[in-house]
């Protein structure tokens, strides 16, 4: 069984999968790590702005404006955390949405549909560990493309001279 810790503020890392809503009046938060599970004070919105400030300089604003340019898109855009980091989230909701989940593009394997749940999909990582998200198939599999992209946007550089 995993252990649960509580923390006031987390800031996201290499290990960080998925932060999702916790729908509790203190912990707001439940973090899923590779090898446990944290609640935290914080939003999920909060947890991503003040680790895109402190990795990058940068507010959650800022970089959702500069991805918006990239990719030509507003709406469920990833979020380059740590771009040299690869750590990019993606969104499966609209990003202010108070159910939205973020999930760590760098530890996605693949996307399933959830059997008999049309909008639902099981995110496989690459640890094995599944979680269930409330997003189409086939938009969480646009999220992961549109992740890749951004994740190939910020890489470039590092080949191409």
């Amino acid at each position: 069984m995993v252990e649960i810790e509580k923390v006031d503020h987390y800031f996201i890392n290499n290990h960080t999968m998925v932060i999702s809503p916790n729908y509790d009046p203190i912990y707001q938060s439940k973090i899923y790590e590779q090898d446990r599970i944290i609640l935290c004070r914080q939003t999920p919105l909060n947890i991503i702005d003040s680790s895109c400030i402190k990795q990058g300089g940068a507010t959650l604003d800022g970089r959702k404006r500069a991805i918006e340019i990239v990719t030509k898109k507003k709406v469920m855009i990833p979020i380059p955390v740590d771009p040299s980091k690869g750590i990019i989230f993606m969104p499966t909701m609209k990003v202010r949405h108070p159910d939205c989940t973020w999930i760590a593009y760098c530890h996605v394997k693949d996307c399933e549909a959830v059997p008999g749940r049309k909008h639902q999909t099981n995110v496989i990582f690459y640890n094995q560990q599944t979680y269930k998200v409330d997003i189409q198939p086939s938009k969480m599999h646009n999220q992961v493309m549109l992740a890749a992209h951004v994740f190939g946007y910020f890489l470039k550089d590092q080949f191409i001279s």
